[in-house]
């Protein structure tokens, strides 16, 4: 399948992003429309993009998938999974778990130390 997605795309030798129009040096091939959000893998559905298009057209994408799983879950009345332990700030942290005060007062200076070494 993606031999016939390039062999569509190129022209003269060259191959086209199917988005933009322009060459393509480097280059993915995407599905139109995302599988998460109902596209099938056919031929039809297969697109060649350059690497700066699938770069904005990502995005989108996975913003679109997870917008759909949310509606679908808020439809079936899912609620999160709690499996997962929530991840701890520093003030869920106990006092006793936070790192101790230093008193600034008993630290030692540093030594100063040249920069370069003395060859003599």
């Amino acid at each position: 399948m993606k031999v016939a997605v390039v062999k569509r795309c190129t022209r003269d030798g060259v191959v086209y992003c199917e988005s933009c129009q322009l060459p393509a040096k480097r280059f993915q091939i995407d599905h139109r429309i995302a599988d998460g959000l109902g596209g099938e893998p056919i031929i039809e559905n297969a697109e060649l993009i350059c690497d700066v298009c699938f770069g904005i057209k990502n995005p989108q994408d996975t913003t679109k998938i997870a917008k759909s799983k949310r509606i679908e879950a808020k439809h079936l009345r899912a609620k999160q999974s709690t499996d997962k332990p929530k991840m701890q700030s520093r003030n869920d942290l106990e006092k006793s778990e936070k790192r101790p005060k230093i008193d600034k007062s008993q630290l030692q200076p540093l030594q100063r130390r040249s920069l370069y070494e003395d060859v003599t």
